[in-house]
């Protein structure tokens, strides 16, 4: 019996020690990537649409997210060294009055990462990747321009297209950075429309120019009048004020040092009204040599094709000097186009869908991006249209 039990002891000694021995094994990355995650439902972000947008229509709005969803997990059904979770989220001012209100799909795919204190994995909050489907608004695919109308119609630019994914034009994202492995991010977009139509149509070169020198035109006179109407000193306070300043040499020099410092200061001395029309003769010079290559290239327009597309870097969009091309790195101007707006089709339906995805270097990220690219059903998604 005392056998038995010393022998029984010394079992429930070792099992309890490999227990500890495996609970101490280090995590390691290939551990962690490979562990299952899971899908799950969060609350919905407060809907602030468009306030003439129905509320009794939000679940027409929601019951497409759903769909959206289901593709989705479809892609990735069983997450992988992440966990997955979604909202749906109604809000925005559509972009046409009255026309289609934007919603979208949000998904957050959150990687695990090695806690070395407490031998495990936890997620991290901050790591990972995301996902959204934006129906009928344009969100990070295009940056909004504010200071160029053409046609009455709000500009935009591009981001970069990069290829084709599936059939459909690929565009870099606007969060793509590569520093060190915590900060590095990458992104991607593609548009999904009716066949043969499209939300924007292309800005012109001679559109371009012409809202430029315009936009300018305008403003330009603006900071000109403000400077021109600057309060400048009198005579008498011109007078105090270089008095106070010879005073100051004569107090802050060497004796043989003064006045040398005071011949070079009343030499170098300018009035008030002598800066104040320096400052303006300077505007009017930066204002002319900004506006040339403009000015110049309408000028040759005989010459030069100036209806073909703007394509511009964002440096060129205010200060211009030169349109470049999408191999060089450029972007390209659009603007709305109205009519591509069924303004007949209830105000949920989606006209135009916008796919949108990043991911950090993480492994399990990379491997969730070769998943969703390989597997989401983008022809699915875009099935939904006017629908």
């Amino acid at each position: 019996m005392k056998k038995i039990s010393i022998t029984l002891l010394l079992l429930v000694t070792c099992l309890f020690f490999l227990n500890c021995s495996k609970a101490q094994q280090p995590c390691n990355d290939d551990d962690v990537t490979n562990t299952k995650g899971s899908w799950k439902k969060v609350s919905d972000a407060n809907p602030f649409p468009d306030p003439s947008f129905p509320k009794n229509q939000y679940p027409q709005a929601t019951t497409r997210i759903d769909k959206m969803q289901k593709l989705l997990q479809a892609a990735y059904p069983e997450p992988k060294g992440m966990e997955a979770g979604w909202h749906r989220n109604i809000s925005g001012n559509p972009a046409v009055k009255a026309g289609p209100v934007p919603y979208e799909l949000y998904a957050q795919f959150r990687i695990f990462f090695c806690n070395y204190e407490k031998n495990g994995y936890e997620v991290n909050p901050e790591r990972g990747a995301d996902f959204f489907v934006w129906a009928n608004q344009f969100n990070w695919f295009a940056d909004y321009i504010k200071y160029y109308i053409i046609q009455k119609q709000p500009v935009y630019l591009l981001n970069k297209k990069i290829g084709a994914l599936n059939g459909y034009p690929l565009y870099e994202g606007i969060y793509n950075r590569t520093e060190n492995y915590n900060s590095s991010a990458y992104s991607r977009a593609i548009i999904i429309t009716r066949t043969g139509q499209s939300p924007y149509v292309p800005v012109t070169q001679k559109q371009f120019l012409k809202a430029f020198l315009n936009y300018n035109g305008k403003k330009f006179p603006k900071a000109l009048a403000f400077e021109t109407n600057r309060t400048v000193k009198t005579d008498a306070q011109e007078e105090e004020a270089k008095k106070g300043g010879l005073e100051y040499i004569a107090k802050g020099y060497k004796a043989d040092a003064v006045e040398r410092r005071k011949a070079d200061y009343l030499k170098n001395y300018k009035t008030d009204q002598q800066r104040k029309e320096a400052n303006i003769a300077q505007m009017k010079k930066t204002y002319e040599d900004d506006m040339k290559p403009a000015r110049d290239l309408l000028a040759d327009s005989l010459k030069a094709d100036l209806e073909q597309p703007a394509i511009l870097d964002f440096n060129n969009l205010l200060t211009f000097k030169e349109f470049t091309t999408e191999e060089k790195g450029g972007q390209q101007l659009v603007r709305l186009n109205p009519n591509y707006f069924n303004m007949t089709l209830p105000r949920y339906v989606p006209q135009f869908l916008i796919v949108y995805w990043s991911w950090d270097v993480a492994k399990a990220a990379n491997i969730w991006r070769a998943q969703i690219e390989k597997n989401f059903n983008f022809n699915a998604l875009k099935e939904m249209i006017d629908k």
